[in-house]
């Protein structure tokens, strides 16, 4: 007689072990596990239980999704549905601009300690050929004229927001509370030159260990925002 195997338990476990795993990518997705509890309002206990796998309900999937910018479909199911959480359109993606935050090409200023952002929509194909994820870009306008001749006050920057453990490149951050764009070029002696293009303006230098992607640990802590991918340019 052929052996009969109760398949229940194995199906509910491996279903679980699935959904853990995407609750795990989409986490990484929206920035990280200190990120994504600020911005949920979850518990710690209620977000690890959800990293296990344990069930959620469908509205509590739909709020996470959306902080981590996933498909709350594919959160649920690992099915995709016909239109993500980023798309108004078929080519219309929705980006954070913060419009009231002032990335200071200056000697730096930053009015707002955590501006409102409002979302604008941006070609995906575009977003695409710099490369970037549609929760990884946020856009912030230029203020000031150190970055002159490569940006001029009033540009709009579209930034990738990634984290990576590379520094370089045109780069906004936070220091001692102001919002500022420079270059960053990285030292063989473990420092990092924040240069203004504007000759104007003379470097400045910074220990790399000063250095966080994201949420700032310290007082003495440069919070790096993003890497400049695109500038869109007033017009005069």
């Amino acid at each position: 007689m052929a052996e009969i195997f109760d398949l229940s338990e194995n199906t509910s476990n491996r279903q679980e072990t699935e959904f853990a795993a995407r609750v795990r990518e989409a986490v990484k997705s929206g920035g990280g596990y200190s990120t994504v509890l600020e911005k949920s309002g979850f518990s710690s206990n209620s977000l690890n239980r959800y990293l296990k796998g344990h069930e959620m309900k469908v509205s509590t999937a739909i709020h996470l999704a959306e902080i981590c910018g996933v498909d709350p479909q594919w959160l649920l199911f690992g099915t995709r549905s016909d239109v993500d959480m980023h798309h108004a359109s078929a080519d219309g993606v929705g980006v954070a601009y913060y419009e009231e935050a002032e990335a200071s090409a200056g000697f730096g200023r930053y009015g707002h300690d955590r501006p409102e952002p409002r979302k604008v929509f941006i070609s995906r194909c575009f977003l695409e050929d710099l490369g970037l994820l549609p929760h990884h870009t946020i856009m912030l306008r230029v203020a000031g004229d150190s970055m002159e001749p490569t940006l001029k006050s009033g540009d709009r920057l579209i930034l990738n927001t990634a984290p990576t453990t590379l520094l370089g490149g045109v780069t906004v951050f936070v220091v001692n509370g102001q919002l500022m764009v420079k270059r960053l070029s990285p030292t063989a002696s473990g420092t990092v030159m924040i240069i203004s293009d504007n000759d104007r303006y003379p470097p400045q230098e910074a220990e790399i260990s000063r250095f966080r992607w994201g949420e700032a640990d310290g007082n003495d802590t440069i919070t790096v925002i993003g890497r400049v991918a695109y500038r869109l340019q007033a017009m005069s």
